[in-house]
Order: C-alpha cells, then sequence, then structure tokens
C-alpha cells in the first residue's frame, strides 16, 4: 500500500477544518454534528475520525485556524504608525466576515470551555506581545520614550488595540447597522492618543 505524504494530510486536515468551519457557521459549535461535517468534508467517517479523533478536537482545530488568521492579519498589516496598523488589521477582519464570525463563536464557547478558553486567552496573549514588541520599538525611535516608558505605553496600547479588536467583532456581527467606516475613524482616533 502506498504511504500518503505529510503535505498530502496536511492539505486534507485543512480541508476538513474548511469543512467543519462552514458547518460551525451555520449552526454553531453544539448543533454542528459529525454526520454534517462529515457530509460537508465528503469523506467517509473513519477518514475524518482518523485525521480529528473526536468533535472537540475538530472544533479546536477550526477555532485555532481562525484565531491564527488574526494573528498572521496582525503581522501584516501595512502601516508604521499605530493608527494606519490598526485600521489595515480591522480592514483585513472586515475581509474575511467567516473568520469575524468564527472569532464571535469561539470566544462565546470559550465562556463555557476550559479548552477553548485556553486557546483563546493563548492567542489573545500573542496578540498582545506583537502589538507590544511591534509598538514598543516605535515609542522609542518616532516617541524618544526611555525603553521603560516606550514599554509602558506599548502595554497600555496592546490592551487597547486588544478591546478595538474585540469590539469590532463583537459590534460588526451583532450590531444592527453597524456603521464599519465610523468604527475605522473610532480606532484611528484611539491609537491616535
Amino acid at each position: 500500500m502506498p504511504r500518503v505524504s505529510q503535505q498530502y494530510k496536511d492539505e486534507r486536515r485543512r480541508e476538513i477544518v474548511a469543512a467543519a468551519g462552514r458547518c460551525f457557521l451555520e449552526h454553531g459549535f453544539e448543533g454542528a454534528s459529525m454526520h454534517r461535517i462529515i457530509a460537508a468534508a465528503g469523506l467517509s467517517a473513519g477518514a475524518l475520525y482518523n485525521h480529528f479523533p473526536s468533535k472537540q478536537d475538530l472544533v479546536a482545530a477550526t477555532a485555532r485556524a481562525a484565531l491564527d488568521r488574526v494573528l498572521v492579519a496582525a503581522e501584516d498589516a501595512p502601516g508604521a504608525d499605530p493608527a494606519a496598523w490598526v485600521v489595515g488589521l480591522l480592514e483585513q477582519l472586515a475581509a474575511d466576515p467567516d473568520t469575524t464570525r468564527l472569532l464571535l463563536i469561539t470566544w462565546g464557547e470559550a465562556v463555557s470551555d476550559p479548552g477553548l478558553a485556553g486557546l483563546a486567552g493563548e492567542h489573545l496573549g500573542r496578540v498582545r506581545d506583537r502589538v507590544q514588541e511591534r509598538y514598543g520599538r516605535w515609542a522609542v525611535e518616532e516617541l524618544g520614550l526611555d525603553a521603560h516608558g516606550a514599554g509602558e505605553w506599548a502595554g497600555m496600547f496592546a490592551q487597547a488595540i486588544l478591546s478595538v479588536l474585540q469590539g469590532y467583532v463583537v459590534q460588526s456581527c451583532l450590531l444592527p447597522g453597524f456603521d464599519h467606516d465610523a468604527y475605522l475613524d473610532y480606532a484611528r482616533t484611539l491609537a491616535a492618543q
């Protein structure tokens, strides 16, 4: 029997996670049955369970994929100054509404699922750390702060960015008549402080 390459296995896992993500968006984590996910993935039950032994493993992988897209967006967002960078990050989220909704679903479930809470907390911490690192250096170079002052400023800025990010996810998904452009103006104003 021929061996399957790791690249093939990784691609199959990504396909399964994408199919599960579509089911979770439609039915939530609780309402998306494994039967629905298997049908959406177009695989046999055995093939799916070979990659993900339980639904909880699949929920975690799907949540991790959505959370990782935020980390990538945080790295890739354009703009050297904080206001341009925040707007770039929010624009990337706006261009990917499925990820935005999966974030909201994940954070909602994290309230009662310790595994998801740990995963979401770890990822939010990584976003915070990347913001602090990126703009700690910026505060030294552009604001002329010493290392200590820059660290304090970057820590407060990172907390504000997490609030802006979480606020965007919640409001863009739930608030009737959400005004994307007005929210970007708010983010710019906050980041420019």
